[in-house]
């Protein structure tokens, strides 16, 4: 299991203390399953879903609705809060397409954008020992 693996369950295992507040988010994304691939030297793929109210992992043989796609660095940078994920989709770092055409789904990044900044900063919160 590769870094990008592990930083995944490290986020997934904070997520309890979060949900109250962007249950909204988990509420849209019931049901879907995402492809989050990042490339690079210690990249990974690895899918993704929303069920019963929470991220999981998803199964291989699901099939995806997005497929999100960054380098490890912006990877990084976006769980460090180095980036912010409305500026990386800007500078063309971070795409989500629709996995059935690979086309780019504006709407779907602007979603992710808007939840992406509110966990940050209930993340930040939580750091910070403000929750």
């Amino acid at each position: 299991m590769g870094y990008v693996r592990k930083i995944i369950d490290k986020l997934l295992a904070l997520q309890d203390k979060f949900y109250p507040e962007v249950e909204e988010y988990y509420k849209i994304g019931e049901g879907k399953v995402s492809l989050l691939r990042v490339v690079g030297v210690d990249g990974e793929t690895v899918m993704l879903k929303v069920e019963g109210g929470r991220i999981k992992y998803a199964r291989g043989d699901e099939t995806p609705v997005h497929v999100f796609k960054c380098s490890v660095d912006t990877f990084l940078d976006l769980v460090s809060g180095e980036e912010d994920l409305r500026d990386a989709i800007t500078k063309g770092h971070f795409v989500i397409e629709n996995a059935s055409t690979g086309t780019i789904d504006l709407v779907e990044m602007q979603r992710w954008a808007s939840a992406f900044s509110r966990l940050r900063g209930l993340i930040d919160r939580y750091i910070r020992g403000r929750w």
